[in-house]
């Protein structure tokens, strides 16, 4: 049966209708997609720029985290030697320095350290020509082979690298050092010994030995001739040597005390960056200059060297850079701590003070000109201070016994 006019107009409507509704769906479709596609695109390129500035930021950190090698040693320093635009004492946190109670017993040398000065310088001296014969108490320079049933063993040959010996110190096994008495200078001594039955080494236990020994040379007795001959530049008797020991000993330990009581007592706030930079720059540079030096002397000995500083130190520089850090830092605490005593004090030296100084521990200023090209002023000047601060520190401390 067909459709009347009314249906067809009908179907008709309905399909239009259809098509429209389509079309508008197909748009806002397209309208969707072209959103969403927008929305990506924003999102990648936000990605794509976060990832750019994430690598810039890190080019940036690294390159600042970068030390560049700078021997301008005064940079940073104003004329007076202090860091520049630096007050010490606001940032740093530091004990007591007058009235320091110091225990004598902590920095007076012992008869022990000098007695090994004593037996340190005779050693500097071997003679190879005296016609002494060894006596009990001698320190002698000897090589040997020893056997056991004609066989070399292990650890009983110095391969011509001589040994020391302090004859009837005991050193060596029983009887061994006794055998020795009554040779000379360039004397062939056959020594007969049996190794204890406890001896440190289980297959020598109880063994009978036989050492080849040469008397290379024997070291001289601590005279005052021994004293005049090398040592006249600091003393003419023995005693005088004893005593000039003495009080360099007793200096040297003081300063030790007094470093180590300023650095375990003393904190830093805030390090200045700049100056922190510059001590990184010239720590770089000296490490360099010193790789080098170096560097040459291993091609002259062995043919070859190093292919940069890098490998020499087993780091990448990188991680070079990066231990500079706390090198730098205990270096620039010393400095502050110094700086800081002169600031309380009012102390402000110059360049004559420097001169002073050089008069003082070298006998003339002479070098004066040479050093002052090289460092600069403040640098020099800058040096002064840590004797300055020790010797207010060590003229009003207590001393104790």
């Amino acid at each position: 049966m067909g459709k009347n006019k009314d249906d067809n107009s009908a179907d008709n409507l309905s399909n239009s209708m259809k098509k429209r509704i389509d079309r508008a769906n197909q748009q806002k479709k397209a309208k969707r997609t072209e959103i969403t596609g927008r929305i990506i695109s924003i999102l990648i390129l936000a990605l794509i720029a976060a990832g750019v500035i994430a690598l810039i930021a890190a080019a940036v950190v690294k390159a600042s985290n970068k030390v560049t090698p700078n021997n301008n040693y005064s940079e940073g320093l104003d004329e007076n030697g202090y860091i520049k635009g630096v007050t010490a004492s606001s940032i740093i946190t530091m004990p007591e320095y007058k009235g320091v109670s110091i225990s004598k017993s902590d920095i007076e040398p012992t008869d022990t350290d000098i007695a090994n000065e004593i037996e340190r310088q005779r050693k500097q001296h071997l003679d190879t020509e005296t016609d002494k014969k060894i006596e009990n108490g001698d320190i002698i320079n000897f090589d040997y082979v020893g056997t056991i049933d004609g066989v070399e063993f292990e650890g009983g040959n110095t391969n011509g690298s001589g040994s020391d010996l302090t004859i009837g110190s005991g050193t060596f096994i029983d009887d061994f050092e006794e055998q020795l008495i009554g040779a000379g200078v360039g004397d062939n001594v056959t020594v007969n010994v049996t190794f204890p039955d406890d001896y440190n080494k289980e297959d020598l236990q109880g063994k009978d030995a036989v050492f080849e020994c040469t008397i290379n040379g024997i070291y001289p007795e601590f005279t005052d001739e021994f004293v005049a001959e090398y040592l006249s530049d600091n003393a003419s008797t023995v005693e005088e040597y004893k005593e000039f020991y003495r009080k360099q000993e007793y200096d040297k330990n003081l300063d030790n005390w007094i470093d180590n009581y300023l650095d375990e007592n003393t904190t830093v706030s805030k390090y200045p960056y700049r100056y922190l930079k510059q001590l990184k720059a010239l720590q770089k540079y000296t490490s360099l200059e010193s790789f080098q030096y170096m560097n040459q002397i291993y091609e002259q000995m062995y043919g070859s060297g190093y292919s940069d500083f890098y490998e020499y130190n087993g780091t990448t520089e990188e991680e070079y850079d990066k231990e500079l850090i706390n090198i730098c830092q205990d270096s620039a605490k010393k400095m502050l701590t110094y700086q800081a005593i002169m600031e309380k004090e009012g102390i402000r030296c110059t360049a004559d003070d420097y001169k002073a100084y050089l008069v003082e521990t070298e006998g003339s200023d002479e070098s004066y000109e040479q050093q002052k090209e090289t460092f600069g002023d403040p640098y020099l000047i800058q040096s002064v201070y840590k004797s300055r601060a020790y010797k207010i520190i060590k003229d009003n401390a207590v001393y104790t016994d």
